[in-house]
């Protein structure tokens, strides 16, 4: 994780929220001879600039907007650069473990096909090793330096 020394500074991150406020749409009362389709695109135009200055004068919204926009793109991104390295390295820890699988399906098989004795003298000798290494672990060491203090 890292230090507080080293996140980026508010005043950096105000930089991606740059609210302006809007403002109010002037209607051009200069009538000119445009086609209809461009006077229909017109009228949508300032249809959008009256209902967005209406909804945030401010500009709060036009930055919320920005602001989403930017990382969604960056998000998107990163997805489309990251995703296809990502599901190789998952299809090849699949098909590894598929490998595994059948390697020690293989050693289960040899297991399971040993007499019954040669089994449950592996078991007493694994467990008289266990028991060897707890016990050593439990009892003082015997030898060694006669203080208990032998560092000072």
């Amino acid at each position: 994780m890292k230090s507080f020394t080293e996140l980026p500074d508010y005043q950096d991150l105000r930089k991606l929220w740059k609210r302006e406020p809007v403002s109010p749409p002037v209607p051009d009362l200069e009538l000119t001879p445009d086609h209809w389709v461009e006077r229909g695109a017109e009228v949508v135009g300032w249809s959008l600039a009256r209902l967005e200055h209406w909804l945030s004068a401010s500009g709060w919204l036009r930055a919320w907007l920005r602001l989403n926009l930017f990382l969604s793109i960056v998000l998107t991104s990163a997805g489309v650069l990251l995703l296809p390295p990502v599901a190789q390295v998952l299809e090849q820890i699949a098909r590894s473990s598929h490998w595994l699988g059948a390697i020690l399906g293989e050693v289960f098989q040899l297991v399971t096909g040993l007499p019954p004795v040669v089994i449950s003298l592996g078991v007493l000798y694994l467990a008289f090793v266990v028991y060897r290494r707890i016990r050593r672990k439990r009892l003082p060491h015997r030898g060694g330096y006669p203080q208990e203090d032998y560092y000072q």
